[in-house]
């Protein structure tokens, strides 16, 4: 996973820096650049670094409200996230909740419903505590 973050974050400093936009370079938020490689999505880092840092939940939850098996994958990943540090980042709540926003939003009805079971998984993870990353990373690395 470290060669994907690497390839992940090198890839959204270049796509940045080429950019003829007359805003400033930005860089990815590194909960962001976690979340693609989980969905296996590491490619749109580059288009991330387009989106300003506070909007980065919003479009990665409609990126996978848009994708079962995507929204699939970023709740288990959280929940392990959870298990091992007993919370989850503020970036994957906001996303979560954000997620769980669209699909109450007429948005919603056009979308593949993700069920009750799972949208009560993301509704219990959103409103659960919230740790730091270097405190999900620390718990990582334990265990």
């Amino acid at each position: 996973m470290t060669g994907k973050l690497l390839a992940a974050l090198l890839l959204s400093a270049r796509c940045a820096s080429a950019a003829d936009a007359p805003r400033p370079v930005q860089m990815i938020n590194l909960s962001c650049v976690e979340a693609l490689i989980t969905i296996d999505q590491q490619g749109l880092a580059g288009v991330f670094s387009f989106i300003a840092e506070k909007d980065e939940p919003a479009a990665f939850a409609d990126l996978i409200v848009r994708s079962h098996k995507a929204l699939k994958k970023f709740v288990a990943k959280v929940e392990k996230d959870k298990k091992l540090a007993s919370g989850i980042s503020a970036w994957d709540r906001d996303a979560l909740q954000f997620a769980l926003g669209i699909y109450d939003s007429p948005l919603g009805a056009t979308l593949e419903n993700p069920g009750d079971k799972l949208k009560a998984r993301i509704k219990e993870l959103a409103a659960g505590p919230v740790v730091t990353l270097e405190q999900i990373a620390a718990a990582r690395r334990k265990g």
